[in-house]
């Protein structure tokens, strides 16, 4: 199987690594797909079996305007995330169960110039013990996900998720983990899973375009809602397979969930614009590499501010963020 994803949320988006043949697998062979002069369907493929590694890395610059601070906080953050995918077995309605593995995790992050964080799994330190981001990263490490698929790709239902929230939880705090369960979520996992609803719903030809609209519940963003326009530019050699080259630009905001998050805090996308390129490998049936850049303004409103004088009313805290990301998906192997 290939990611079948063009992208992740808020991006959430495989440069072919010139690596050899033992690491890459099928991304180190010669296309043996020459393209058409007509129209052509790009289809996904799921063969029984087989294992891809893929490699996500986010990066935000984010000027947050906090009230009463004189000046907007400068942030640069980058999280990134490797994981297998496996064909387990095919149904017998067409459909296929594919398990996710978390294999490593990075992240870094300067506030106003200065380092705050600096974590990845694969390389052990002796400070790991006081940070707290390897104690929850850590616990991911080697988390199973198993997707159950049906005949169209649409996921039926996921597995896991409630079982890897128990091992974040276990000795971590509350706010500690808050980001996490609103990054991991059921919407998060059915993102990565959902490339084929980017593909084209007939076969194109070079200069075809189609629209997508699509909608994710991402708990406390409450609803993410893209909407993009891709086109077909043509057939590109990418590494040393024969792709197609999948333009896009778009929309990205969010509206919230009917029911009021529990914790008080709410978050709202608005003016997100995104664009980027996608290169679809139709002989894999597989995205080999997929690259964005997105903008956004982000309102997000906490709860009351614990520190506030006892008897005073319970005024919300409301902070505005102007963010841009640059997300890439990278296919490490396919076998």
């Amino acid at each position: 199987m290939k990611i079948k994803h063009l992208f992740p949320i808020v991006g959430l988006a495989f440069v072919l690594a010139g690596a050899g043949c033992n690491k890459a697998g099928k991304l180190s062979e010669h296309s043996k797909f020459k393209p058409p002069t007509g129209p052509v369907e790009f289809k996904l493929k799921w063969p029984p079996g087989e294992r891809v590694v893929q490699d996500m890395d986010v990066k935000t610059k984010t000027e947050i305007a906090v009230p009463g601070q004189p000046a907007p906080l400068q942030q640069d953050m980058t999280m990134g995330q490797k994981y297998a995918l496996t064909v387990l077995k095919e149904t017998p309605d067409g459909g296929h169960e594919v398990e996710m593995e978390f294999l490593s995790a990075r992240m870094e992050m300067a506030m106003g110039g200065k380092s705050m964080i600096n974590y990845d799994s694969t390389k052990k330190s002796p400070e790991d013990g006081k940070n707290p981001v390897a104690g929850m990263f850590g616990k991911i490490i080697g988390s199973k996900i198993q997707f159950f698929m049906d005949s169209s790709n649409n996921v039926e239902r996921i597995e896991g998720v409630e079982e890897m929230m128990n091992r974040l939880s276990a000795g971590g705090s509350a706010a500690a983990l808050a980001p996490l369960k609103s990054m991991f979520s059921e919407g998060y996992f059915k993102q990565i899973m959902s490339s084929s609803r980017f593909l084209p719903p007939k076969a194109v030809s070079p200069g075809d375009s189609w629209p997508v609209q699509l909608e994710f519940p991402m708990a406390a963003l409450g609803t993410i809602v893209l909407d993009y326009n891709f086109t077909f530019q043509g057939w590109e050699l990418h590494g040393t397979r024969n792709c197609a080259r999948l333009e896009f630009q778009g929309s990205v905001k969010t509206k919230p969930d009917a029911t009021p998050n529990p914790t008080g805090m709410s978050m709202e996308i608005q003016n997100g614009t995104t664009s980027g390129v996608s290169w679809f490998d139709p002989e894999l049936g597989i995205t080999i590499d997929t690259a964005m850049n997105q903008d956004m303004t982000v309102n997000i409103t906490l709860p009351k501010n614990p520190r506030a004088a006892p008897g005073a009313p319970a005024q919300p805290q409301k902070m505005t963020s102007q963010m841009n990301q640059v997300i890439d998906i990278k296919l490490d192997s396919v076998k």
